[in-house]
């Protein structure tokens, strides 16, 4: 609950201090960090990054999933800006909210039918069984008599292996995934560059956390309870801005 009351508490502080119309800074930011706060956590890349750490060097999937993440994020920016191009700011806010209307209450019908499984964990899981099998075809410096020269360039490769592993795997991962709507509809209505800045901050706080105990937040907080979090805070963002659509 303590999670729950954190988010309310920066989106009620966003519209207190910015419905007037001129400073949206902060509305802007908070909305866009939150959003994607609550679609990363619990998500199919985060997962990725917490297994994946585990198994590998952190530094490495940290970079590559970041590298991945700041390039559908600037994609994603791009795409929201040829919105208003197409349609009024007025149409583009109604749309806005009823895409988070239904992100909050697909979170909250998810919340309300599943079970506490972790089947998205077994998902990632399964799914890095063959990266794990390609990258221990590299031969072992522990166990292998080689020479200190070589047993640099087998740890460099490695790292490089799996640096573009995390960031292959983290890019089709959010290709069309939920942040990536996010981010597309919440530029469209608010200064792109504070949706962005907002954007990478939380994808860079979600991987930090994923690659830094990921797996244990995982096992010990069900899926259930991250889609009632993410179906709370999506209702909350779309109520704000149906407000500033019709009132403001």
């Amino acid at each position: 609950m303590k999670c729950h009351s954190i988010i309310l508490f920066f989106i009620l502080i966003a519209e207190t201090l910015c419905f007037d119309g001129n400073d949206k800074i902060f509305l802007s930011l908070s909305q866009s960090f939150c959003s994607i706060i609550v679609t990363e956590l619990g998500d199919k890349t985060f997962f990725l990054a917490a297994i994946m750490s585990i198994k590998y060097n952190r530094i490495a999937i940290l970079i590559g999933s970041t590298l991945a993440l700041i390039i559908i994020t600037t994609i994603s920016t791009i795409f929201g800006l040829v919105i208003p191009q197409l349609i009024s700011i007025f149409y583009a806010q109604i749309l806005v909210s009823i895409v988070f209307y239904g992100f909050g209450f697909k979170f909250l019908y998810a919340w309300y039918i599943m079970q506490k499984e972790k089947e998205e964990l077994q998902e990632v899981e399964q799914e890095l069984t063959t990266l794990n099998k390609q990258l221990m075809n590299l031969p072992d410096p522990d166990t292998d008599q080689i020479n200190d020269n070589v047993t640099k360039n087998f740890i460099q490769v490695q790292f490089q292996s799996v640096v573009w592993q995390a960031f292959t795997l983290t890019l089709l991962g959010e290709w069309g995934d939920k942040s990536q709507i996010t981010t597309i509809s919440l530029t469209a209505i608010y200064n792109p560059f504070y949706i962005f800045l907002g954007a990478i901050i939380a994808h860079f706080v979600c991987t930090l956390i994923a690659v830094h105990g990921g797996k244990l937040i995982a096992n010990k907080v069900s899926e259930k309870n991250f889609n009632f979090l993410g179906g709370i805070a999506f209702l909350c963002i779309a109520l704000i801005n149906t407000y500033m659509t019709l009132f403001l």
